[in-house]
């Protein structure tokens, strides 16, 4: 069973994927840690990326991520571009992942992705998982985690789905904006239900 997990930045996604990732038979796959795998310095995929964003890569082919976000989260058109370039890499990555951890017996695979819509990868999830926020409270979490500007912040989020978008395509919603206790709660129920889908 291959369960797509998703929300928007600072919603807590993090927290509910280490928590699915403790569970007997559960393999995560954490797309944030892929999508910096295939961009690493001297990548094939880097060498792409300076082609169309050099300011953003070094002669090396190293990816200044900051300057990188800078320029995409403030340019629609130039996101879309970016994910062009590096989505068949992280796709490829995934989907390998997803070969291995099915042939070693996993019940569950979660695919942890921020951007799970935008690469495609809602299609070949039987369910999906969506952790959302108050804004103001995301605000907080993600100005105390990555120190950047308020005005980063806004532009990070203008490019992002809002909740609508979240109710309407994910068949579980975690709504993040209140205390641990209740999201080890909400949490803990969907774990149950994908047990009981799992199982039967």
């Amino acid at each position: 069973m291959i369960i797509g997990l998703t929300g928007q930045s600072g919603a807590g996604k993090s927290t509910v994927s280490r928590k699915l990732s403790l569970q007997e038979g559960f393999a995560v796959i954490d797309c944030d840690s892929i999508a910096k795998e295939v961009t690493a310095d001297g990548s094939l995929c880097n060498e792409l990326i300076k082609k169309r964003f050099p300011e953003a890569v070094s002669d090396k082919l190293v990816l200044d991520r900051r300057k990188m976000a800078g320029i995409v989260f403030s340019d629609k058109e130039k996101l879309r571009e970016y994910e062009s370039i590096i989505y068949p890499f992280i796709t490829q990555r995934v989907n390998d992942l997803i070969s291995l951890y099915s042939s070693n017996g996993y019940q569950a695979i979660i695919l942890d992705a921020p951007t799970l819509f935008e690469a495609g990868m809602d299609n070949i999830c039987d369910l999906i998982i969506g952790v959302t926020a108050d804004i103001d409270i995301r605000k907080t979490r993600i100005r105390q985690r990555d120190n950047i500007s308020d005005e980063m912040i806004d532009k990070r989020f203008s490019s992002q789905r809002n909740d609508d978008f979240f109710k309407i395509h994910c068949q579980y919603i975690i709504n993040n904006s209140f205390d641990k206790a209740a999201l080890d709660k909400e949490t803990t129920n969907i774990i149950s239900k994908i047990r009981t889908m799992v199982n039967g």
